[in-house]
């Protein structure tokens, strides 16, 4: 380490943490440090500057993790007294500066961490930036994953860098192999987009707005195709539909699910929705869906509006 103080922050929480974490292991790989970590955003200036003036008596350098000195609102007193320090080269220890957002650059902190070039930014992955960062990912942790079941992990976890790092981790303590393959990842790892996706729909079958607002926003955050969402509520509209007819056939639970296919769990929010649904209903939201399907494909309206509006009468 070239400098014995760094920031790292950007819109990506979890990988600016991770890459200040794998900092500290680095450092502590290399030689014995005590590390003492600091909720910088609670802490008053004056006990930042103590500790950090303060020396250990049985090590002669240490690794102080400072965490979220941004969101203290008195960190410019702090700030100008380590500034100090570091001019008058007092610094003797390893200062690591976590911040869990994106600092802007035209603050006096940024400035100062990136004219030192001591400054490490995290962005928020697209699906593009994602599979890059997962291969080096499982490099780093000296995996081998056939390149299909790097898509389909990449897929269940929804692009999620935290939960993919922890589902790595699964995989090579599971996995009695060199080469993690599909199948392994088919078996080992839940798709969650699907759990989202059930948990969907069964909110609009219980007719909880709030909750399918919750997942509905959380899907779009994760940059879940559009015309996928439409096509599984589709999907669903056409499972109420079935269920409506099998009820008037005086089918059961039980052979409901096995007929349509599907959990058995799923058949009682169907049930008390089928019940809702007039046959006048199923025809007008299937115009919708069609009208929105086509709208969002013409560019005529932006699909997560679409998408919310629609969810909205479901």
């Amino acid at each position: 380490m070239k400098v014995e103080y760094k920031l790292y922050h950007g819109q990506s929480e979890f990988l600016s943490l991770k890459s200040a974490r794998d900092m500290i292991d680095r450092l502590r790989n290399e030689q014995e440090l005590k590390l003492l970590i600091l909720n910088a955003d609670t802490q008053s200036p004056n006990q930042l500057i103590d500790t950090l003036s303060s020396q250990d008596l049985f090590a002669s350098t240490r690794i102080i993790l400072f965490k979220r000195l941004y969101r203290n609102k008195l960190r410019d007193e702090f700030f100008t007294e380590f500034v100090s320090l570091v001019k008058k080269e007092k610094i003797k220890d390893f200062l690591i500066f976590w911040e869990d957002q994106k600092i802007k650059s035209n603050t006096r902190y940024y400035k100062f961490f990136f004219d030192t070039k001591a400054i490490e930014e995290s962005p928020k992955l697209d699906k593009r930036s994602f599979f890059s960062w997962l291969k080096n990912e499982i490099k780093e942790m000296e995996l081998e994953v056939e390149d299909d079941a790097v898509k389909v992990l990449a897929e269940r976890i929804n692009y999620d860098p935290e939960r993919c790092v922890n589902e790595l981790r699964k995989l090579k303590l599971t996995v009695d192999k060199s080469l993690v393959t599909l199948s392994d990842v088919e078996s080992l790892i839940s798709d969650t987009l699907e759990n989202d996706i059930w948990s969907l729909i069964d909110a609009i079958n219980r007719k909880n707005s709030i909750q399918s607002s919750i997942i509905l926003e959380r899907l779009m955050t994760q940059n879940v195709d559009s015309n996928y969402i439409i096509s599984m509520l589709a999907r669903n509209l056409r499972l109420i539909t079935l269920t409506k007819y099998l009820l008037e056939d005086s089918e059961t639970t039980g052979n409901i699910a096995k007929r349509l296919k599907i959990p058995p769990f799923t058949v009682p929010s169907l049930i008390n929705s089928s019940k809702e649904y007039s046959e006048g209903k199923i025809k007008t939201l299937y115009s919708k869906m069609s009208n929105l399907d086509y709208q969002i494909k013409k560019g005529l309206i932006d699909p997560d509006l679409g998408i919310t509006l629609l969810s909205s009468i479901l």
